[in-house]
């Protein structure tokens, strides 16, 4: 359909197989987010993939705890998912918190109507300000602190390398976890460590020099002055 050549290896799978190939694959992709992760396998366990959450955490190879977080954001009510601009923005550690909120009797009208609320505003807050906002809903006095938005970094295609945050007394440097390999890490911090070294020495310099001309000053003026 494309009419583009394809390069293919074509394999005899199960259905379960090739669930098992997809994921590992999905695994590999910056796009495919928690949420959609987590629908994903919900799909497989209506579908009788996988006998139970614990058959799908051993067959994919991720931890139980992994499973029962995605499982979680797909059982987010439909209204709380769309106070989000996008669902594909809903962090992985998020759906846990939501859902024990919205357990509680207590909290859980107030939450709804902050989602409703929320999902008609135009543009919509950021994604951790929308999350943070449903959290502190049904807490009286609480207020939520506006949070500055992060300085995108990206190559010269566009696409987004890391994050740069800034905060009061720090400023943080955010990579993506999926594409930063230990070797990365190990270069981007020596990166750093020789940016940061070097400046300190500038200034060191810079201070020196000054030291030395208040003193060459302070000499001159000695040497000047008229004696008693």
């Amino acid at each position: 359909m494309l009419n583009v050549p394809l390069l293919v290896e074509v394999r005899d799978m199960t259905d379960r197989d090739a669930v098992i190939a997809m994921d590992i694959e999905n695994r590999q992709r910056r796009d495919v987010s928690p949420y959609e992760r987590g629908l994903n396998f919900a799909r497989c366990l209506r579908a009788g993939y996988f006998e139970s959450q614990d058959d799908l955490a051993r067959s994919l190879r991720v931890s139980q705890s992994l499973v029962s977080r995605l499982l979680t954001l797909n059982r987010l009510p439909s209204v709380v998912v769309s106070a989000f601009a996008n669902p594909i923005e809903i962090r992985e550690g998020w759906g846990p918190e939501l859902a024990a909120i919205l357990q509680d009797v207590r909290r859980r009208d107030v939450t709804i109507a902050r989602a409703r609320s929320l999902a008609s505003l135009s543009p919509r807050p950021g994604a951790v300000e929308i999350y943070q906002q449903l959290v502190s809903a049904s807490v009286p006095g609480r207020k939520v602190r506006a949070l500055p938005h992060d300085e995108v970094v990206t190559d010269d295609d566009g696409n987004p390398l890391f994050r740069i945050r800034d905060r009061e007394k720090t400023i943080a440097m955010l990579l993506p976890r999926d594409s930063t390999s230990q070797a990365i890490l190990n270069e981007v911090r020596e990166c750093v460590r020789e940016v940061l070294q070097r400046a300190s020495r500038a200034a060191y310099r810079t201070e020196v020099a000054g030291r030395v001309t208040v003193l060459a000053s302070r000499s001159r003026s000695i040497r000047s002055a008229p004696r008693q």
